[in-house]
């Protein structure tokens, strides 16, 4: 009511009551939130014809197949050594370098029926039987053998500036001029600026400039092609096998799904946004529900970015599994335990509180504000549910 110029409210209640109600109310809203679930958009294109329109059923992606970068692959040798012991299987002398070394490990080997355990231990270990490498004994193998073996590393052309990792070069050659550049003008920034006017040579007698370089990356990555001839046939190898080419990082994942094995435990399935739209287009669902089926796995619940899951809460009794999700009048108690997926890699979940809204990964507020899954066995007893735009839980367990 109005008294004077001033404004005064009249509440319908006391107003430690009225506080009361707002809050009750407050802790039973259930926020919604936009998954992002759709990995296809089925779009009809027409073109005209006589007498009317082609038309055309397509499927349009609706994020990253994958990572920008493409790479290609290349195989190192990298050196290793190995201690001559119970390790030295045929395989492992196999890939000794040196000719002589490998033929006198053979040698032992084979004399005791080919079991590095008699062969290279006790009373046959290389400080009490040595191994010659000639008949007059003047050289012997060491207590380790120098091995060398394929390593196979992805490669990317980069250009010459401060964030290059210069450690990661290929050329050896070119390695050493970048960090010989480096160390002539203190730090990378420095070094690697204005190149157009202070170049970095490689022969400067036939001006051949260091622009770009070949670098190794070392993490895994997928094929999405197969090399083929000018003609555009598939090239293949001496086996008759296709060769791989135009690698590319699908780690940009659409879900993770769990299922649950025979002896009780959880196992995962990480799934990129590209094997999902592979899926549809083959005309399978994007989750694979059945996924070693005939090993006795149980498909429990896919995860994917922004889904609401329902976490038991021991301290407080509550098990989600044997409340009615669905009752409003369990809303209080689901919406402290309620949680949406932030982020999933492999056996690595976040989960932020549906009413928080800063990303801090507080540790005093970690299982109150956020959750770090880590263990699959810690998401038992978890239910996936999806809430409507109004804040009513209208699916519990999987949906499509």
């Amino acid at each position: 009511m109005r008294k004077g110029s001033d404004r005064i409210f009249i509440p319908p209640m006391p107003l430690n009551e009225l506080r009361a109600a707002f809050k009750d109310e407050l802790e039973n809203v259930l926020v919604s939130i936009k998954a992002k679930n759709k990995v296809v958009t089925r779009n009809v294109n027409k073109s005209k014809k006589k007498g009317g329109y082609n038309k055309q059923l397509t499927l349009t992606p609706r994020g990253l197949l994958h990572k920008e970068t493409v790479y290609g692959q290349r195989k190192l040798y990298e050196t290793f050594e190995v201690p001559v012991g119970t390790k030295l299987t045929p395989d492992v002398i196999d890939q000794v370098a040196s000719k002589r070394e490998r033929e006198a490990l053979f040698a032992r080997l084979n004399e005791f029926g080919g079991d590095p355990k008699k062969a290279f231990t006790g009373k046959n270990s290389i400080d009490k039987n040595p191994i010659y490498l000639d008949s007059i004994h003047s050289s012997k193998i060491g207590a380790k053998v120098k091995c060398v073996r394929f390593k196979t590393v992805y490669s990317v052309r980069k250009p010459v500036d401060p964030n290059l990792s210069v450690d990661k070069v290929l050329d050896p050659k070119i390695r050493k001029i970048l960090k010989d550049r480096i160390a002539e003008y203190g730090d990378a920034r420095k070094a690697f600026t204005n190149l157009d006017e202070n170049p970095i040579w490689l022969n400067k007698e036939k001006g051949i400039k260091i622009k770009t370089v070949t670098i190794a990356e070392n993490f895994d990555l997928d094929a999405i092609r197969v090399k083929r001839d000018k003609d555009g046939r598939e090239i293949l190898d001496e086996q008759g096998n296709t060769i791989p080419a135009d690698y590319v990082n699908l780690r940009n994942n659409h879900h993770v799904a769990i299922y649950e094995t025979p002896s009780g435990n959880y196992e995962e399935r990480v799934v990129s946004f590209y094997e999902a739209l592979d899926r549809i287009s083959s005309g399978y669902p994007a989750v694979d529900k059945t996924y070693n089926k005939d090993l006795g796995w149980k498909f429990v619940f896919s995860m994917k970015n922004n889904e609401m899951f329902v976490f038991p809460n021991e301290k407080d009794g509550f098990y989600p599994e044997e409340v009615d999700l669905k009752d409003p009048a369990n809303y209080k108690n689901i919406s402290k335990n309620l949680f949406r997926v932030q982020k999933l890699s492999s056996k690595y979940y976040v989960f932020r509180h549906h009413l928080e809204t800063m990303l801090d990964d507080n540790k005093a507020l970690q299982e109150v504000t956020w959750k770090r899954i880590t263990a699959l066995n810690k998401l038992k007893g978890v239910v996936k549910v999806r809430i409507n735009h109004l804040g009513e839980i209208v699916d519990v367990g999987e949906y499509d």
